[in-house]
């Protein structure tokens, strides 16, 4: 038997067990190295999920970022708590973007090294959930925008306060000049013809007058289309609601409090007034960020007024 054969013969006999079955000969990977690929394709995962801002066709807000690129990289709040120091409720409520509850002056603190342990750009981090969190004055001021042409704050200020100045004191002479003017002014005789008064147009005008100066009476609601996230806050950040509406629910903010909402999709949700709709929250299918409560006071007032003064024309009888 030549060498080459006898070669393999070994084999052959190598690659059978002692049953006759067919042996594999691939190596197994070590518990090590299929570590270290998981660890890896979490990384993948992180990194796209943050570029993305999405997580299986769902867009995202900057906390449940920071969260699925967590759950990504196989960490758990308990031992990125124990490595931070950071309170583990902080991290869950920086994740859920209730952050009320964090001490002033921390949250910046908090939000940097956070990204830091999770492998994220820091500042870019901070800027987005600055732009997406709204109502606490820390995270408004946490990642300013620069301005264009921004220069030293003490040559800024003095153009501000001159200019101040000068309106309001143009503001002052017009006013003592019509007083001035208005004394001085004949009285005009008053006339003895009779004054045709309709009164009762003057009376719907002003009850039109009257319910626009007073919105908050108006039972504002808004109104779930369709199933929905809608999240609610005060004007000091406090979250007053945080959830999935289903089609039909009902919600009735406060009014003339700074109350602002935010959606995943403006179309999910409507302005109403009972049976009348105001509009909806924004466009169908856009992510609304903070939409003020108050600023849709006065047009629902508007079209509460309308139909009413056109139907009290119709019904007004002819003068002959």
């Amino acid at each position: 038997m030549t060498h080459e054969a006898a070669e393999n013969g070994q084999k052959s006999e190598d690659s059978v067990t002692e049953n006759g079955t067919e042996r594999s000969n691939v190596t197994p990977i070590s518990p090590r190295a299929a570590r270290e690929l998981e660890v890896r394709e979490g990384r993948v995962r992180a990194e796209e999920i943050f570029r993305t801002a999405e997580y299986e066709g769902e867009a995202l807000r900057m906390g449940q970022v920071l969260r699925r690129v967590r759950e990504a990289l196989a960490l758990q709040l308990t031992d990125i708590a124990k490595e931070t120091r950071i309170r583990e409720n902080f991290l869950m409520g920086i994740e859920r973007m209730e952050v009320q509850t964090i001490a002033p002056g921390y949250l910046k603190a908090y939000l940097l090294t956070y990204a830091r342990y999770l492998g994220l750009p820091e500042q870019e981090v901070v800027q987005r959930y600055t732009r997406e969190c709204g109502g606490l004055d820390e995270v408004k001021t946490a990642a300013p925008v620069p301005k264009i042409g921004q220069i030293q704050k003490k040559a800024t200020k003095w153009p501000l306060i001159v200019a101040g100045a000068a309106l309001l004191a143009a503001v002052i002479a017009a006013g003592v000049t019509a007083m001035v003017m208005m004394n001085n002014a004949p009285e005009e005789p008053l006339s003895e013809a009779p004054v045709a008064v309709s009164g009762a147009r003057d009376s719907l005008f002003e009850d039109a007058r009257a319910e626009t100066s007073a919105p908050v009476e108006l039972p504002l609601e808004i109104v779930a289309v369709r199933q929905g996230w809608l999240e609610v806050r005060g004007a000091d950040g406090t979250i007053f609601l945080s959830r999935t509406l289903a089609e039909g629910e009902t919600y009735y903010p406060r009014l003339n409090a700074g109350w602002t909402v935010s959606t995943r999709n403006g179309g999910d949700f409507q302005w109403r007034v009972g049976d009348v709709v105001v509009g909806t929250l924004g466009p169908d299918g856009a992510q609304v960020f903070s939409v003020s409560v108050d600023e849709q006071l006065p047009l629902a007032a508007e079209l509460l007024a309308a139909p009413t003064v056109a139907a009290t024309e119709e019904a007004e009888p002819a003068t002959p």
